[in-house]
């Protein structure tokens, strides 16, 4: 049975501090953005006012935080929490993170509040010893637990008074284990505070299960009549006038938006602007890679037929013929080849004849076919990027494709050169004045001292040297012209000291890039490449050193947010949510697309995120959505811009990206439609922002 609603019993001198977010900067001893801290304030201030009942107000069971990636939506989703667990009868308050990675996140996030709530909000009662993360056990009073998703799928009983669930888009499936776990666990909740960038990817429907979730049933129908409308659009007659289709269109997404309008709190970095030039501009970034030519063409349609043929002789088997990864690399396309190969051996009759010849002519196209023209595009345009002295991170969907990327990039950009002088023993001198850890703890002298073997090793000097030689002249002290000269050599950012400085930080912060400072076995440390892969690594000993696995991926992710290390991250999509990357870098490139729209928003918002390496040079934000011509993969393209424009009709706040080549007659009349509906729909942008609580007596004030 759910949980009755009941006032959180939250009153008005309990979260006033909401009210006065500089006062909380200035408390803060983290850099904060005043802008971007008063609008999380005050969307703190919204979802407790409809959680709790406030202004006159009924409570609501739930409320979906929808905000754009980059925007806090853990910063706004913490100071609830704290009102919740440390005011008044200290209720208990339950997050469920993804992973590890993010359980981690949270467990910071959390405690950085500690300082400066304690100055800012004395109604309060915090302290740190009420973040329990990574344990489950019955919830005492005024405790904040956090665990991962897989949690909700024990037979523990998650009973609170606050559950939070973030990344909630990952229980947007019907029968996914994560949805069905939520099903159940709600009734043990009393409230429900879900987090999620993208609450739909494909389907409308996702999104009325998400509100099911926070009792937000009022909403389904206009949702509905939406997701109909969107159906007619792709299906429907396309002869009509595009003007009347629009309006339509545009009118159900209107009625959708007012209907979601409370229960749901989103805001677009669009719809901000006067915090917009922290997040740095975007734009697109056309990367033209040519057509499949015959001889390509013909190796994709051989192999698909070879495995159909194959397959028909296997009822039961589950090997995809037209698989994805062949249109994008040849790695996953000839170890396939040396599969059939070997299957071929035990086929008999017309069939192994028929599987033969394919692979006859598959092996002397394939002689010919060299690397992929797509890898081959794609790398030149990242090796002029990178001359420019900027860092390019490019997800791909499979580790095979990733793995096959990270080595053509590895094998034909340029190695820097090691520079004689000055000689390792001044660089570790030098270093040795800039980084001093605190005193009274050996540990962290013994871990400096591995951060300073790295920042002396061959790649890390000759990538620093090419910042400072023209500032260091033959009688220039390192320590000095390191203190003077900014990394990357951009107007604007931390000098080289300061960014080591903060790197070493950063490190000492997380257990695992301890664990790792321990080891010395730094990514990229033993060789000169200026990329990195993180996925599975390569089966060649001899290739390992260009990769490092994801399952711990703190340390290469804090590199890749200072000037030093890789200036190329090769990257699967266990990258892609919860994690920064724009500290250094505004270039990504979309090497190959999950259908999901949802993923490819998640990962453009690993760049375009507060205080990002765009916002710091003045330079916008590159988005580069490369397409294989005549493929499955340019088709892929194509699709992802539908489903792109069907979230941002209703949603907004999520760039277009144009699609190369002539597109069909029915496709243009979509596409003036789509326009149409946006123009219309622009005057309702921000209707789903947070408001302002309007108190109706002193006493609410």
């Amino acid at each position: 049975m759910t949980q009755p609603i009941e006032p959180l019993g939250l009153s008005a001198n309990q979260w006033q501090f909401l009210s006065s977010p500089d006062d909380y900067v200035a408390a803060s001893d983290r850099t904060l953005v005043p802008e971007s801290t008063r609008r999380q304030f005050q969307t703190a201030r919204d979802i407790l006012s409809r959680l709790n009942g406030s202004y006159g107000k009924s409570p609501r069971r739930g409320i979906m935080l929808a905000d754009d990636v980059g925007l806090g939506k853990t910063t706004v989703a913490a100071l609830v929490a704290w009102v919740v667990a440390s005011a008044g009868e200290r209720r208990g308050v339950r997050i469920l993170a993804p992973n590890d990675v993010m359980v981690r996140r949270w467990e910071e996030e959390l405690l950085a509040h500690v300082v400066p709530l304690q100055k800012c909000a004395l109604a309060l009662d915090v302290w740190p010893n009420r973040v329990k993360a990574r344990r489950v056990a019955r919830l005492s009073a005024g405790s904040i637990q956090v665990v991962k998703h897989s949690y909700a799928a024990s037979d523990f009983n998650l009973a609170c008074d606050l559950l939070i669930i973030d990344e909630a888009h990952r229980a947007k499936g019907e029968h996914t284990a994560f949805s069905a776990a939520l099903k159940r666990q709600k009734k043990f909740a009393r409230r429900v505070l879900i987090l999620t960038a993208t609450p739909f990817s494909i389907r409308l429907d996702e999104l009325v299960r998400m509100l099911t979730l926070i009792g937000g049933d009022s909403a389904h129908r206009p949702v509905r009549a939406f997701s109909r409308a969107l159906d007619d659009l792709h299906s429907g007659n396309t002869t009509r006038k595009p003007e009347g289709v629009a309006q339509h269109l545009a009118t159900t997404a209107k009625a959708a938006v007012d209907a979601l309008s409370p229960f749901v709190i989103r805001h677009s970095i669009e719809d901000l602007p006067r915090e917009r030039n922290s997040f740095g501009d975007r734009g697109e970034w056309d990367i033209p890679v040519p057509p499949a030519n015959p001889g390509e063409m013909e190796l994709m349609l051989r192999m698909d037929r070879a495995l159909r043929v194959a397959k028909s002789d296997r009822a039961t088997s589950s090997r995809a013929t037209n698989d994805p990864r062949f249109h994008v690399g040849w790695r996953h396309f000839d170890k396939s080849r040396a599969d059939l190969k070997l299957e071929g051996q035990r086929l008999v009759g017309p069939i192994k004849a028929v599987v033969k010849s394919h692979l006859r002519s598959i092996n002397r196209l394939r002689a010919n076919s060299g690397t992929h023209s797509k890898i081959v595009a794609v790398s030149n345009e990242v090796k002029a990027i990178i001359a420019q002295g900027e860092k390019v991170v490019l997800f791909c969907h499979h580790h095979a494709t990733a793995q096959e990327l990270t080595l053509y990039l590895a094998s034909v950009f340029p190695k820097i050169a090691v520079p004689k002088l000055p000689q390792p023993t001044a660089w570790k001198k030098a270093w040795d004045s800039l980084l001093k850890p605190a005193e009274g703890k050996p540990r962290d002298h013994e871990l400096c001292a591995t951060f300073i073997k790295w920042l002396c090793s061959d790649p890390i000097r000759a990538q620093t040297w090419t910042w400072i030689c023209a500032q260091a002249g033959p009688h220039a002290k390192l320590e000095t012209t390191m203190s003077e000269t900014n990394g990357r050599n951009r107007d604007g950012g931390e000098t080289i000291a300061a960014a080591a400085q903060r790197l070493f930080g950063d490190l000492m912060r997380s257990r695992s890039s301890r664990a790792v400072l321990r080891t010395a076995v730094w990514p990229g440390s033993n060789g000169t490449s200026r990329v990195l892969g993180v996925c599975e690594p390569s089966e060649n000993n001899d290739e390992k050193s260009l990769f490092i696995h994801n399952h711990q991926p703190d340390t290469i992710i804090s590199i890749f947010n200072s000037p030093f290390g890789p200036d190329v991250l090769v990257v699967t999509d266990k990258l892609s949510e919860g994690i920064d990357l724009h500290r250094y870098c505004r270039h990504l490139v979309h090497y190959e697309l999950d259908p999901s729209p949802i993923r490819t928003v998640q990962r453009n918002g690993r760049l375009r995120r507060v205080s990002s390496w765009a916002a710091v040079t003045g330079q916008p934000i590159r988005y580069a959505y490369p397409a294989f011509g005549g493929t499955r993969d340019h088709r892929l393209v194509q699709i992802m811009k539908k489903r792109i424009d069907s979230f941002s009709l209703l949603l907004g706040g999520v760039q277009d990206f144009a699609v190369e080549d002539v597109e069909s007659s029915d496709e243009t009349w979509r596409n003036k439609v789509i326009g149409f509906a946006k123009k219309r729909l622009a005057k309702a942008g921000g209707a789903l922002c947070a408001k302002e609580p309007e108190a109706k007596n002193n006493s609410e004030r």
